[in-house]
């Protein structure tokens, strides 16, 4: 166990309680969060971590929380409004950085500012981060990829933050991504199909899903790194309060000014629908192409239960793996090792399944012309 202890901010929320449970036996740990209480029973169940109350627009306040640390684990959010102002700190503290989120809006900010020597991971979650892991795994030792689609979504209760930040992934302008958008031989073009389709599959069970297109940013480097011919991604909701308050929010063309009413909108929908059930998150690749034995048909699959918990596995499993990595900025799906990774999230999520075999992924509808 190296002495130097790892800063984990946003330690008392769902995620962050969650990462602080996996690494806790490991690492010494330093936590903090908003909700003290939460931060120091934590703190109580096992020795070798401390526990802070933090607020992360207090700069003097961050830098000495960040202070002596060797790695600086930021789960808070929503991801746009903390951008860089962890990194920064962390950065300068002489500390590796790694984000659950953060995607192209920070990666621009810490291009070229990353100190010789030292790693910053970004998009260490769910998605984006294990729904880029996935498909390279799917993906390994094919010569040729011909068309592959992505799949992700399920049922679970939404935080503030998560809604905030999913609301704002709606939004172009905000770089995450730009639903009705497809890839084809290189370049982002318009989606031709329906805006929504009903979707069965065997790793769905009984269930019928709605599939809406949506390329992220993860989406267009996955496409592009791989090769892939024709790909195409699909955010997967259940049709009930959420998607009918997502419409709504779309159909007044967007949040408008004041998105508080449609967080909470959003936040209030997610609990509807999961109330008296069991969350489940689905992340599943279908992939067409060819290997040195001739012409193949792929898919795999990843279900777990809360998203929360796929996020922190995914972001703990990385905190293990960093030292291994290059120095430098990266996006973790780009840099982590995806069958190990999921070896991981096997042995640490008992509720996990993955399963793998051959499907064929159907034609993307999309038109000429680059977005």
């Amino acid at each position: 166990m190296n002495g130097d202890p790892i800063g984990l901010l946003g330690a008392s929320g769902s995620v962050g309680r969650e990462v602080v449970r996996l690494l806790r036996l490991r690492h010494p740990l330093r936590i903090g969060g908003r909700d003290l209480r939460v931060l120091q029973r934590l703190a109580a169940e096992q020795d070798d971590v401390q526990a802070h109350a933090l607020d992360l627009n207090d700069e003097g306040a961050l830098r000495g929380f960040v202070d002596g640390c060797r790695l600086v684990l930021n789960c808070a959010g929503p991801s746009y409004r903390v951008l860089d102002r962890v990194a920064r700190v962390a950065l300068a503290a002489g500390a590796d950085y790694l984000d659950v989120g953060g995607d192209d809006p920070l990666w621009q900010r810490l291009a070229g500012r990353v100190p010789e020597g030292r790693r910053a991971l970004l998009s260490a979650g769910m998605l984006p981060g294990l729904s880029g892991l996935l498909p390279r795994y799917l993906a390994a030792g094919l010569q040729r990829i011909d068309e592959m689609r992505c799949y992700a979504g399920g049922l679970g209760v939404f935080s503030a933050s998560a809604a905030e930040d999913f609301l704002l992934s709606l939004d172009p302008a905000h770089g995450f991504g730009r639903a009705r958008q497809a890839w084809r031989d290189g370049r982002a073009i318009a989606w031709n199909g329906a805006p929504a389709e009903a979707l069965r599959r065997p790793w769905l069970g009984n269930r019928e899903l709605l599939a809406m297109p949506y390329l992220g940013a993860e989406g267009r480097r996955l496409f592009a790194a791989l090769d892939v011919a024709s790909g195409c991604a699909f955010n997967l909701f259940e049709d009930g309060q959420l998607l009918a308050c997502l419409r709504r929010i779309q159909g007044r063309g967007g949040p408008g000014e004041d998105s508080s009413g449609a967080i909470a909108g959003l936040v209030a929908a997610s609990r509807l629908d999961a109330a008296g059930r069991t969350p489940y998150q689905v992340l599943a690749v279908e992939l067409r192409g060819r290997s040195g034995e001739g012409d193949v048909q792929r898919s795999a699959w990843l279900r777990g239960g809360d998203g929360s918990r796929l996020t922190a596995a995914t972001a703990a499993f990385a905190v293990e793996c960093l030292e291994r990595l290059p120095a430098g900025l990266h996006f973790a799906a780009e840099v982590l090792p995806p069958g190990e990774c999921l070896e991981r999230l096997r042995a640490w999520l008992p509720e996990l399944r993955l399963g793998q075999g051959e499907a064929a992924a159907g034609a993307c509808p999309v038109e000429e012309g680059a977005l």
